[in-house]
């Protein structure tokens, strides 16, 4: 690929997408991407137009999106392929026709990103495994009608996801949610395997998190018990239990810190 003549089509698309009435100013346009293009997937490429401050962003028009989207894309991988690799390209339309391409990896930006968003699914990961959980379709299941609480034990032992799923019946009894005696059908038990490796990976990367990029703000863990209500809406002091080697940690969701919604960032407690 001749990435100069890339460029020049990339900027074209560019701006042909501009309105009419921005086309005689000075226009920038910031992609973004992830730290590596290659292993993303689905819309990995945030493209935003801005006047020449940076300060507003301008609308465009919606035919080009795909095209120049498609090609900055294309120009990455091939980058990265050849051993550069950028998170971010700052594009810059001049109104005489030229251009200029500047290319960045910004670990500043690629780290508060996914520490935000590492903060919210360690905060919500009970809530979700639990809703999810019960959203799940398998054959003579009934969760709503069969069950006072569900305990979900999730574990960690030797660096391995281990699952266990009992529910407490009317009559306070413990039974296991999965029937392999009564269900023996393979479509059955292909079904819950798929359900449990999806757990299992929702609590290793629970557990990756809370132990790597959000340690500062965790307490150690190895398990979670978590006691899902008919409602399926968690008390977070009640349903929700960690753990290190058995012994329970503090009831405040054992964290050292809590998700500021308003501030946008993750607290310490005092």
């Amino acid at each position: 690929m001749d990435t100069s003549i890339k460029e020049c089509q990339i900027a074209k698309l560019c701006r042909d997408g501009l309105l009419e009435k921005n086309q005689n100013q000075v226009i920038k346009v910031s992609c973004q991407t992830g730290r590596d293009i290659r292993q993303l997937r689905g819309n990995s490429i945030v493209i935003y137009f801005y006047d020449e401050s940076l300060s507003n962003i301008l609308d465009q028009k919606e035919e080009f999106v795909a095209e120049y989207y498609n090609e900055l894309k294309e120009l990455l991988i091939y980058k990265a392929n050849h051993g550069e690799i950028y998170s971010d390209v700052l594009i810059t339309l001049y109104p005489d026709g030229n251009y200029q391409f500047k290319y960045w990896f910004d670990e500043e930006r690629l780290y508060n990103e996914e520490f935000k968003e590492a903060a919210m699914f360690s905060q919500r990961y009970p809530h979700h495994v639990a809703a999810d959980l019960l959203d799940y379709d398998l054959p003579d299941i009934n969760f709503k009608k069969k069950y006072a609480k569900i305990i979900m034990t999730l574990e960690i032992k030797a660096g391995e996801p281990v699952v266990d799923l009992r529910y407490r019946n009317g009559r306070n009894q413990i039974k296991p949610v999965f029937d392999f005696m009564d269900n023996t059908g393979q479509s059955y038990q292909d079904s819950v395997e798929n359900v449990l490796m999806i757990i299992k990976k929702g609590i290793l990367e629970q557990h990756n998190i809370t132990h790597g990029i959000m340690k500062e703000f965790w307490e150690p863990w190895n398990k979670i018990i978590i006691e899902v209500p008919p409602s399926g809406i968690l008390n977070e002091l009640e349903d929700i239990h960690y753990y290190l080697d058995d012994k329970p940690l503090d009831k405040k969701y054992s964290t050292r810190g809590y998700f500021d919604m308003e501030k946008w960032e993750y607290v310490k407690y005092k």
